[in-house]
């Protein structure tokens, strides 16, 4: 599976986190989730991105897998309309 982010109409950074206007919607981004969308500006591989993810924010807590755990970020991200998935 692959991401790509989608555009957002505007855009504003703060402290590693991220507001965006996406149509008439105010979406507030954590720092994962920002360096998640940040990661993935054209089509990049899910496996990829979790090693983004382990790099800047270390593992996963005890009995959660780094894929599955990226997978429903980028599943979060999509019911948002900021990535789309392949």
């Amino acid at each position: 599976m692959r991401a790509r982010h989608l555009p957002a109409v505007d855009r504003v950074d703060r402290d590693g986190e991220a507001v965006l206007l996406v149509g008439r919607e105010v979406v507030r981004l954590s720092a994962l989730a920002t360096t998640l969308l940040d990661s993935c500006p054209d089509w990049t591989p899910v496996s990829e991105l979790v090693d983004v993810l382990l790099a800047a924010f270390g593992s996963t807590p005890e009995g959660v897998a780094h894929t599955a755990a990226t997978d429903a970020a980028l599943r979060t991200l999509v019911a948002q309309g900021l990535v789309e998935l392949d």
